[in-house]
């Protein structure tokens, strides 16, 4: 029977050498790279560790449990032994405790190979250095010296001959003339060399390397009383009372800003309403790890997918990802600014017009939208503050129409797109309404969807409509697609989406740039962000 610390010691040994051979660290040719200080830290380690290990390991007393290796007779075999080690109290044997403190200094010894070095030992040995070195900070470090070689004056540059002066320059040679004239070789301007820049040092007020710390001291008490004196103290202490007395009059201000910033409340609020079931209704997963993200949906979108009948709501999800967020457009919108109710009634718009603060806190919008005037109202009063204090007026925050807006997607029945306002908290809100007769996922619907949506957020576009004549011929339809690159379904050429062999090959890119990019620039002039 074997006393477990023994067999702890035995373990701990192995298994820190194991580490360290596995490491590559005790291989002779490592350990010959060592240098003298690398040895020296590695040993001190060890032995540090040791004596620490030591101190509560107490090798010199024997462990009050052993363990021992029995075997038994199996049942089904009676010449089968299972072999096992039992944990038997008694008086166990041990190994000397020396043996056991070398065990324990191999092991934490191979260990420090493996986190110490060359490199590990020098850089320790350069940290009091390091440490004891004047810091930028505290004291005036003296400038490197800029040393400027003398720069060899360059020899003036060789005479330039002039083009078509070859018949000149040789009958100047034979003697038929007694001078070149204008074919005379002219001097190349040589290079002015530019003044170096005089460069302004100002004046260090820190510590100097060889100034006394008593000095030191005395010559920033001497400038704190010098400035001092230099201002009235009447007039100082007068404005130190108006500036508090300003910011305890904008106490709220303050005090709500900071609450905005630390809580994350939103930078706009805009809603959509739409009388439509949720595509994504959720699911008992979501409880544990959330819903999917906005932006995490709406990352990828396809240009055109292949809706089937009944996707009416995953088409206007698909149109209104397509017209704010896609990020093949252009600049986007931000998906966190935004909130589709769905399952709304179809008289949402009319209710929010009667009672819109009722409205609200039933569906759910009103606390988002109180942030927002709320924060804007707080920037508000903080460039009063400024304004004040005498100090720079930060800029105005954008209007209220730009950070908070209200729309309803009523399917039923067709009504352009109209609008209204409602008071909320002192604060005129725009509410917008369109109405559409229905949504048909397949062929040209969805087009329907996005001059409907488009109409609502940004406005008509005011683009002429157009239509193209159909491809001629019953036969080879797709030998003549050429057409189909001006056939701009969003302009009224809606022809080609009915057909399912056109749809498969129609070039939907060109005319979804040239649809959803004008759209972005009109309607992100009208909105902002706090």
């Amino acid at each position: 029977m074997l006393g477990v610390k023994s067999l702890a010691a035995i373990a701990i040994a192995m298994l820190l050498a194991g580490i360290a051979a596995w490491r590559g660290v005790l291989s002779p040719a490592h350990l010959e790279s060592l240098s003298g200080t690398a040895c020296f830290i590695t040993g001190l380690v060890g032995a540090l560790a040791t004596g620490l290990v030591s101190a509560g390991w107490r090798p010199g007393v024997r462990s009050r449990d052993g363990v021992t290796i029995r075997g038994d007779r199996t049942a089904s075999s009676a010449s089968a032994r299972r072999v096992r080690p039992q944990l038997v109290p008694g008086t166990p044997r041990e190994i000397p405790p020396i043996v056991q403190r070398v065990l324990l200094l191999i092991g934490f010894t191979s260990i420090a190979l493996v986190a110490l070095g060359n490199h590990a030992a020098a850089r320790i040995v350069q940290l009091p250095e390091q440490l004891s070195a004047p810091s930028p900070s505290t004291y005036c470090m003296p400038e490197a010296p800029v040393e400027e070689a003398a720069k060899p004056e360059a020899p003036p540059p060789p005479p330039v001959d002039q083009a078509g002066c070859a018949l000149v320059k040789r009958a100047f040679e034979l003697g038929y003339t007694k001078s070149l004239g204008t074919c005379a070789p002219k001097q190349a301007a040589t290079a002015v060399a530019a003044k170096p820049v005089e460069t302004k040092h100002e004046a260090c007020t820190r510590r100097q390397l060889d100034e006394p710390m008593l000095h030191y001291g005395f010559r920033r008490v001497a400038g704190a009383l010098g400035t001092a004196t230099s201002v009235n103290p009447i007039d100082s202490f007068g404005h130190r009372v108006d500036d508090v007395r300003a910011h305890i009059d904008y106490l709220d201000g303050l005090l709500a800003d900071i609450r905005h910033a630390i809580t994350g409340s939103p930078h706009a609020a805009h809603h959509l309403w739409v009388n439509l079931p949720d595509p994504h209704p959720g699911s008992f997963a979501d409880y544990f790890v959330g819903a999917p993200r906005c932006s995490t949906r709406v990352a990828n979108l396809p240009l055109w997918p292949r809706w089937n009948v009944g996707d009416d709501s995953l088409v206007v999800e698909h149109v209104v990802g397509q017209l704010l967020f896609a990020t093949r457009f252009g600049t986007t919108a931000s998906c966190n600014d935004y909130v589709i109710h769905w399952n709304a009634p179809a008289d949402a718009c009319e209710r929010l017009a009667k009672a819109p603060i009722d409205f609200l806190s039933d569906t759910g919008g009103l606390a988002s939208i109180r942030a927002v005037l709320d924060r804007r109202h707080r920037q508000l009063q903080l460039g009063e503050l400024a304004k004040a204090l005498g100090r720079p007026e930060p800029p105005p925050p954008p209007p209220v129409s730009a950070v908070v807006s209200m729309q309803c997607l009523i399917i039923g029945s067709a009504v352009a797109a109209h609008g209204t306002t409602v008071r909320i908290d002192g604060d005129d809100v725009a509410v917008r309404e369109v109405r559409v007769a229905a949504i048909k996922p397949t062929g040209d619907g969805p087009i329907d969807v996005y001059l409907a949506l488009a109409a609502l957020l940004g406005g008509a576009d005011g683009r002429p409509r157009a239509d193209a004549p159909p491809l001629d011929g019953p036969d080879f339809q797709l030998a003549r697609l050429e057409p189909l690159i001006d056939a701009d379904p969003f302009a009224g050429v809606r022809w080609p989406l009915t057909k399912p062999d056109l749809v498969e090959v129609f070039p939907f890119e060109p005319h979804l740039h040239a649809f959803i990019e004008p759209f972005r620039r009109r309607y992100l002039a009208q909105r902002g962000r706090l």
